[in-house]
């Protein structure tokens, strides 16, 4: 934090919930995503939007393994969220082997993934806003919306229904109760975070990037061949 600079954290949550609304319901409503919420999204389509998270979630988490020292990052406690091994899970399971190598990366993903990288460059100091922002975006949403797309991917594309179940371990976070404690655990953590004003502006402007991205990827994948069948 700057010398001088007052703490105002218990702010944060509230700044990123409003910031960022319009975008995240404009966000979800397109491309692939509305294919997916939609039920229209055949089956190579999504193997190609799991392969893409799964590139999204190796960097960030690279990133915050780093990092991890960060007390920032520390006190959100994204260890324990970590999706990219439970990606590459659904990717064997719906794809088969290869799915690295035959799955190609968008360049709104490719973009992300530079912005991820040059953030685990940086000082964890430097870097924690950013990387926070980005566990918001993702690991939060994850967290609200993953038990309802869990039983829509599982009823798309014919899998077994139920936690753990192959093909849908991105969504498997727990029981309801463990979810909403989760949910509850990071906005303690983000309402609890030593972020000064600009830190906490640094922390919004990211989070509108990553949504920003997010809408580019999903509408780029839509656009992709594999999005028709």
């Amino acid at each position: 934090m700057a010398t001088g600079a007052v703490p105002v954290a218990s702010a944060l949550p509230e700044r990123l919930r409003e910031a960022t609304r319009e975008l995240h319901t404009a966000t979800e409503r397109s491309g692939a995503m509305a294919a997916l919420l939609a039920g229209r999204l055949p089956r190579a389509g999504y193997c190609a939007l799991l392969r893409n998270l799964h590139a999204l979630y190796a960097a960030l988490e690279t990133a915050l393994v780093a990092h991890a020292a960060e007390p920032a990052l520390l006190t959100l406690g994204a260890d324990a969220l970590q999706r990219a091994p439970a990606l590459a899970e659904d990717l064997a399971t719906l794809h088969g082997p290869g799915w690295a190598e035959a799955l190609p990366l968008a360049p709104a993903l490719q973009a992300y993934v530079v912005r991820l990288q040059a953030l685990q460059a940086m000082s964890a100091v430097e870097a924690a806003p950013s990387l926070v922002a980005h566990a918001y975006v993702r690991y939060l949403g994850d967290l609200h919306g993953g038990q309802v797309l869990q039983r829509l991917v599982a009823r798309l594309y014919a899998l077994p229904a139920g936690d753990s179940a192959p093909g849908t371990r991105f969504y498997d976070f727990g029981d309801t109760p463990q979810v909403l404690l989760r949910r509850q655990q990071i906005r303690r953590a983000l309402g609890s975070l030593p972020f000064d004003t600009a830190q906490q502006d640094a922390t919004v402007a990211e989070a509108l990037w990553a949504f920003t991205q997010h809408r580019c990827l999903f509408e780029e994948l839509a656009a992709a061949p594999a999005a028709g069948g």
